[in-house]
């Protein structure tokens, strides 16, 4: 018999709908492993309640009476990064030998082979590589016909994008990773601690996925989608009409905000890809103040 002790680590802001959602499809996936193999899986949640005023915190406690789930309570200003790092801290100051933690998006549903695709791959890293790693679960949209979330390969060269890795039946390395459904076995964290203080939302979790594959640990994706997120991101061409009927001013504290901060991506590409710094800092400036022209470029760096 198998036996793992995971802390599940999660984050919300007044989704408490969709926050419910996503924690009863995790224990859902859990239970299905657990009585399909012979495995003995423990989850404990910690869950940091970052302001929330729709009661979050009352509806999670009400609907999962029997489960272990511990709330921390945020002062409404963590955003994602900063509501995490309380999370994993708080799992730390447990008396408990953790085997893995579980990052997740608290808009994220669950598949019920989850876990088990997640651990599949641990095995998979273990007997590759020799040693335990990080793996994301790949992420669809609702509908299916698009992958949202998981890992990414950076596509070519100097201008080029990173690109969201397809399934294929079997774990993939990556270079990037979301946090979605992101599996983090003790021994990565046990030498890169949790995720980095300089982020406050964004990018957080690609910097933890790059930082593990610096140190030697196996980046994995998962060989089968594990859970269903739409991309509720702005398309670029909603971002381009938005931004062309912004002021100088607006535009500017647009990337002043932690959600699109111009410091997390800064800070991120100082570190990890300092070819493309320069870039990322004409590209902003460009988007505040002359947003027809850079839209212009980036298509043809599309192409």
């Amino acid at each position: 018999m198998t036996t793992y002790t995971i802390a599940v680590l999660v984050t919300c802001h007044n989704r408490k709908e969709k926050t419910v959602v996503a924690l009863q499809t995790m224990f859902e996936s859990l239970d299905c492993l657990n009585l399909k193999q012979e495995n003995d899986v423990k989850a404990i949640v910690f869950l940091t309640d970052d302001g929330c005023t729709d009661g979050t915190s009352d509806a999670v406690q009400s609907r999962f009476p029997t489960r272990s789930i511990k709330i921390i309570q945020g002062d409404g200003h963590l955003f994602w990064a900063g509501g995490m790092r309380l999370a994993w801290k708080a799992a730390l100051k447990e008396n408990v030998k953790w085997d893995f933690f579980l990052l997740m998006n608290d808009d994220t549903c669950f598949c019920k082979n989850a876990f088990e695709e997640l651990l599949t791959t641990h095995h998979y890293a273990v007997s590759q590589y020799g040693r335990a790693g990080i793996y994301a679960g790949i992420i669809s949209s609702f509908d299916g016909k698009e992958i949202t979330y998981g890992g990414k390969v950076y596509s070519r060269g100097l201008f080029g994008k990173s690109v969201s890795i397809k399934p294929n039946g079997r774990p993939q390395a990556c270079q990037m990773t979301n946090a979605n459904i992101l599996l983090v076995s003790s021994n990565v964290a046990d030498e890169l601690g949790i995720l980095d203080g300089h982020y406050r939302h964004s990018c957080a979790d690609w910097a933890y996925g790059i930082e593990a594959s610096r140190k030697g640990f196996p980046v994995f994706v998962t060989g089968s989608v594990c859970g269903y997120c739409d991309n509720d991101h702005d398309t670029e061409e909603m971002e381009k009409q938005k931004f062309k009927q912004m002021a100088i001013n607006e535009r500017r504290s647009y990337f002043q905000s932690p959600l699109h901060s111009t410091k997390d991506i800064l800070y991120f590409m100082r570190k990890y890809n300092k070819w493309k710094y320069p870039f990322v800092i004409l590209a902003r400036t460009l988007n505040i103040y002359l947003p027809s022209l850079y839209y212009a470029l980036n298509s043809k760096r599309a192409k």
